[in-house]
């Protein structure tokens, strides 16, 4: 096996494991996409104490990351991280935002897996790491906040028993 296959194959990895992460199939419990499916409008628009971001928030905020990690291993420079933006975008409605997220999460993994071999070991425009680190990070940044979103819904759930 040639490196670049060697390389073929991390792309197709990463991509395999962000389908994991992001739709079925992950080891430590359920996806984003098997959380969303199970949430109404009520509990996705509810923050589970004041001041706590709700699910529509973070899946909102996941959707965002999906749009710039995709353009940017597109070219574009990684936008520089602001949090007191970032938390201040317009809501989108819940099922727009679960179409839209959808479509991101399938975009995003076609991209990392169509994504150029020579390119994955090159720096990231505004950043100081590769496109490699980038992709395991979002993968990353999904579980993270799929524990999240868990977490809040057996909260907000909670409640009502």
């Amino acid at each position: 096996m040639s490196a670049g296959d060697d390389v073929n194959e991390q792309i197709q990895q990463i991509a395999d494991a962000y389908r994991t992460v992001t739709i079925k199939g992950a080891w430590y419990g359920p996806t984003i996409a098997e959380l969303i499916g199970k949430i109404p409008v009520e509990l996705a628009t509810t923050a589970p104490v004041p001041g706590a971001h709700s699910i529509s928030e973070l899946l909102q905020h996941l959707l965002l990351w999906n749009e710039r990690i995709r353009n940017t291993s597109e070219g574009h420079p990684m936008p520089r991280w602001e949090a007191e933006k970032e938390w201040a975008e317009p809501s989108i409605a819940w099922k727009e935002l679960v179409a839209r997220w959808n479509k991101s999460r399938d975009l995003l993994e076609e991209r990392i897996r169509n994504f150029p071999a020579g390119d994955l070991a090159k720096q990231v425009p505004g950043r100081s790491y590769p496109y490699q680190t980038m992709f395991h990070g979002i993968l990353q940044h999904a579980i993270y906040h799929s524990g999240q979103i868990a977490m809040v819904l057996s909260m907000l759930q909670s409640r009502g028993r």
